[in-house]
């Protein structure tokens, strides 16, 4: 029999016990983000008297969630920072990672003829947030930050340059073209033995109508555009200051095109906390009754429940990287 336990610290705060934890980590988010629902009222051990949660626990405060089974499994799933304490019933904790650190950051800087690691590492400076050793060279002809904080700096980023932002386990920041391949760790998922539930749909590439146009923008802030795929498919719009040649353009267009046109499933699996997985893993999944749809399949988001109803993660499948 698994028996459910978790460890939440807030603060100097620990719970045992909760109503609910919902988590979300993803590629094509910014930050990752957990919502706690706590009593409105707690004990601490060894006394009698009763505290209010809402004013035990501060906007800042540090937050670990660590879920598992008794004796089979264990892991912390987030760490981050309160960032709102809504006084609802039950009383429900907002948290965000150490992009929240960086939201508190307050950016104003003209750049001129820079690249995104000097960016970057003007965004995260004295945050406690290091820069990842994998950032592309991307280079900025001028790059204005005017009264913003760290976080939309980061989303200014992201959006103006089609660029994936998050932080990783390592609470490194990652920032370069959105992960497709998985990072060699995979979990194993038989429809029919190891999930509770499966919202998935198999489709053929011609099914998948897509029509992608991208940008590649120049210096003088000029841009070569490129259209592929289906005339009547639903248009999607990607922008690069890296490649700035058509046929170059049309390679990346393609590329994109080949990401979401193919013969496969989407949707998501639910499991329980076991089989363990996580935003950039690989997930294989196994169909007995139709064996020629078997296939891997890279995971670009997973939400973590965790409450009186028991456990659950929601992995979404995203490309299809091999059959």
């Amino acid at each position: 029999m698994f028996v459910l336990k978790c460890n939440i610290e807030i603060g100097n705060l620990t719970f045992d016990q909760v109503v609910d934890v919902k988590i979300t980590r993803s590629v094509d988010l910014l930050s990752d983000t957990a919502v706690i629902k706590l009593p409105a009222k707690f004990v601490l051990k060894g006394s009698d008297e009763s505290q209010q949660t809402e004013k035990e626990i501060k906007v800042g405060d540090v937050v670990s969630i660590t879920l598992a089974y008794k004796n089979n499994f264990k892991r912390t799933e987030f760490k981050g920072f309160v960032t709102k304490v809504k006084p609802t019933t039950p009383v429900e904790i907002i948290c965000e990672d150490s992009v929240w650190k960086i939201r508190q950051k307050s950016c104003n800087k003209n750049f001129k003829k820079t690249n995104l690691k000097s960016v970057l590492d003007y965004i995260v400076s004295e945050t406690g947030v290091a820069i990842s050793g994998n950032i592309p060279e991307v280079k900025f002809h001028k790059f204005l930050l005017k009264n913003i904080n760290g976080a939309q700096a980061l989303q200014k980023i992201k959006q103006e340059y089609g660029l994936s932002i998050f932080l990783d386990d390592d609470n490194n920041l990652f920032a370069g073209l959105r992960q497709t391949e998985g990072v060699g760790k995979e979990v194993v998922y038989d429809l029919y033995y190891n999930i509770i539930k499966n919202n998935l749909e198999f489709k053929t590439a011609d099914e998948i109508k897509i029509k992608i146009k991208a940008k590649g923008w120049k210096s003088n802030n000029t841009y070569v555009e490129v259209e592929v795929g289906d005339k009547d498919g639903a248009l999607q719009t990607w922008q690069t200051h890296q490649i700035q040649d058509k046929k170059g353009l049309e390679k990346f267009a393609k590329s994109k095109l080949l990401e979401q046109k193919y013969d496969g499933y989407t949707g998501n699996v639910i499991s329980f906390l076991i089989p363990f997985a996580d935003r950039s893993m690989t997930a294989n999944v196994i169909d007995e009754r139709y064996p020629e749809r078997k296939g891997k399949y890279f995971i670009p988001k997973v939400v973590i429940l965790f409450g009186t109803k028991g456990a659950r993660r929601i992995v979404t499948l995203g490309r299809k990287i091999s059959a």
